[in-house]
């Protein structure tokens, strides 16, 4: 896993437009310790940044040919594959390293190669001979690149705190967005919360020439492949998902340096973890987050899958003041506001990692998003059934078995009110983003803490415009459950789960995820399926337990689902009073100096705790505090940059044409 940097100019002197990119580029170290090079030429300048994955030795970049220039970050799957086809037909290779592949696969294909591309990568390759930069992202997003429009040149950059050290302090909140990620922890399509910084979208392509886009498409989404998983018994259905998810770990266990695994003792990521002992049958290194927190510590699970599976653990223990000591340092990563303190014991994970020999770790992400593992699932099966059988005693004991480990769903005194919050979404249930509705009416307080003028600026009816405008053509076709899945595919994994917990968290240490379950054939063939297999009453990820319940402890496998935590506003306070960080950050000078949230309404907010945490805080407010603190957290990298010197030695590569 790499850095990458570009910048293309119509008539930018070469000298400078290499001046910047080398500034660029030095920004992304993290993601590449391994030395960087530079490819300078008239109008076009290429940085990257390189974390050694595949031939150690021999695949520094940027890759020059006599037709294209590349620059990469990611890993192809399938590049052994595609190495033999290209070699039968008479291709001649310099190197062992995937990145020469994709530059071969587009010379004889062009743009058509990246429908033979299984892996996670973002690329800008420059092809000489038309004076073009084609830009590309993987399927699913799993690798970011950000394109900034600025003062007639467009820049791009794995990171935008490459932007930064070319413009120090020009980066701004765009209000509408800002709106858009508050209510759904993301921004939509190719928007970020920053004016005029864009995210290419994930499967998709564009092309510049002179400094303007010239063409952009989509190459992938999700639900369009032709799949007759649908006719599937269960039975078959259950066979052929453990072949695809096994086919999937054993490609993302292709490298040229050591493969481990996080554990968080739930199934998804204990399942990846048996099958990558299947596949090694050597003692391999799995890695946890314990909690000192007994409410958030699931380390029972996480040794007793690694005893299962016979596997050499490690673990990094998590307090409070390790919460509150790394917060900063982890939205300088993320570059965006947070919700929650889930990134900061992953951020400590992949540097307990980093002191090992382990470069490559494989995850879980992805199950609950494509097999119906959330409890929005859940909740969008009692609405359905409420809506079209109307009230009666099954809807009562369905709502009261969501949550069994909540004892107020339990407590015949607080039920009503329960029930009521439910019954709300049935006077507009929309099966088009009914699942997305639930979410965005828990995060909506948010818009009440903002500065006037950005809530004044902030449109739900354009949010519901950017909604409908991303939905596929097909997508009324498919079942609520099916939308619902794809929205979370969409919104909250794409946005947030594989940035901020994910690519920015491990490559903040220069360790790489993979995300076997995110392999565009196994989510093809498991979009496909029947629901009920997905969700079987209330079990969720149905096919996956039953898939793998003779491999995994059963106390693993039937436990209540958890979602991982970290605690969040506890981890601010000593006694009645914020850390040092946070007190500054939300200190009534900082909020009127930034100008982003309404002073009394945080005030008012912090006045709840001027005696103290309790030992229950409820989930708004959770939010709401970590989210003001992480948008603070981003002015404040915005305006105060860390700006990295140029390290010449660590070049490796550098080609003016």
């Amino acid at each position: 896993m790499c850095g990458i940097f570009g910048i293309i100019q119509a008539d930018g002197p070469p000298a400078e437009l290499k001046e910047q990119a080398c500034k660029g580029v030095a920004q992304l170290s993290h993601r590449g310790p391994d030395g960087w090079g530079i490819y300078s030429a008239p109008g076009i300048a290429l940085g990257h940044s390189r974390l050694s994955i595949f031939d150690v030795t021999g695949g520094d970049q940027p890759l020059n040919s006599e037709r294209c220039v590349l620059v990469y970050n990611g890993e192809i799957y399938n590049h052994y594959e595609l190495r033999r086809e290209l070699e039968a037909g008479g291709a001649v290779f310099r190197s062992h390293c995937d990145t020469e592949v994709v530059l071969k696969l587009y010379e004889r294909d062009g743009i058509d190669c990246l429908s033979k591309l299984n892996g996670q990568f973002a690329f800008l390759l420059w092809d000489k001979q038309k004076k073009e930069l084609i830009v590309a992202r993987d399927r699913l997003g799993m690798r970011p690149l950000y394109i900034w429009e600025h003062q007639g040149a467009v820049y791009f950059s794995s990171e935008m705190k490459a932007f930064d050290a070319l413009f120090p302090g020009e980066r701004q909140f765009n209000p509408q967005h800002l709106f858009e990620h508050a209510l759904l922890w993301n921004t939509l399509g190719s928007d970020t919360v920053y004016k005029n910084i864009r995210s290419l979208c994930s499967g998709s392509v564009e092309i510049y020439k002179d400094s303007r886009r010239t063409e952009s498409h989509r190459y992938y989404e999700i639900g369009q492949a032709q799949h007759n998983a649908s006719k599937l018994n269960f039975s078959e259905a259950k066979e052929a998902f453990k072949e695809h998810l096994a086919r999937s770990v054993e490609l993302r266990l292709r490298a040229d340096v050591p493969v481990g695994a996080y554990l968080s003792g739930g199934i998804d990521s204990s399942v990846i973890a048996y099958l990558t002992k299947q596949q090694k049958q050597e003692q391999f290194r799995t890695f946890s987050v314990e909690f000192d927190d007994a409410q958030f510590d699931e380390g029972e699970y996480q040794r007793l899958v690694s005893e299962a599976i016979n596997s050499q653990h490690e673990s990094v223990s998590i307090n409070h003041q390790a919460i509150s000591d790394n917060f900063l340092e982890a939205v300088y990563h993320c570059e965006r506001p947070l919700f929650r303190t889930a990134p900061i014991p992953l951020y400590k994970l992949s540097q307990k990692v980093r002191e090992t020999d382990i470069v490559v770790v494989l995850t879980g992400e992805g199950a609950d998003e494509i097999l119906f593992g959330y409890d929005t699932f859940k909740e969008l099966k009692i609405l359905q059934n409420w809506k079209d059988s109307g009230n009666n005693p099954a809807i009562d004991q369905a709502i009261k078995a969501l949550y069994p480990h909540l004892d107020h769903y339990a407590d015949p005194r607080k039920f009503g009110l329960i029930k009521m919050y439910y019954e709300g979404f049935l006077e507009s249930f929309d099966n088009n983003f009914a699942g997305l509705n639930i979410r965005m009416s828990n995060n909506r307080a948010i818009k009440n803490f903002l500065n006037k003028d950005l809530a004044i600026s902030s449109d739900q009816e354009a949010l519901n415009h950017k909604l409908s405008d991303m939905l596929p053509s097909n997508y009324s076709d498919w079942s609520l459950l099916q939308k619902n899945s794809f929205l979370e595919i969409k919104t909250l994994l794409q946005g947030y789960l594989l940035s901020s917990q994910g690519d920015r968290m491990a490559l903040g240490n220069s360790i790489e995820g993979r995300y076997p379950f995110l392999d565009h054939e196994l989510i093809d063939f498991v979009f496909s399926l029947q629901d009920e297999h997905k969700l079987n009453g209330f079990s969720q990820k149905h096919i996956l337990k039953e898939a793998f319940k003779a491999c995994i402890p059963d106390s693993v496998i039937n436990r209540p689902k958890r979602p991982y935590m970290a605690p969040d506003i506890a981890a601010f306070f000593k006694g009645n009073s914020l850390v040092d960080s946070a007190e500054e950050l939300l200190s009534p000078e900082k909020i009127a100096s930034y100008g982003l949230f309404d002073q009394k309404q945080v005030a008012r907010f912090l006045k709840k705790f001027s005696k103290g945490v309790p030992q229950q805080v409820g989930y708004r407010d959770n939010m709401l505090f970590i989210y003001m603190l992480s948008t603070q957290a981003c002015q404040h990298w915005i305006n105060t940059p860390r700006i990295l010197n140029i390290d010449h030695s660590r070049c490796t590569v550098d080609i003016s044409e």
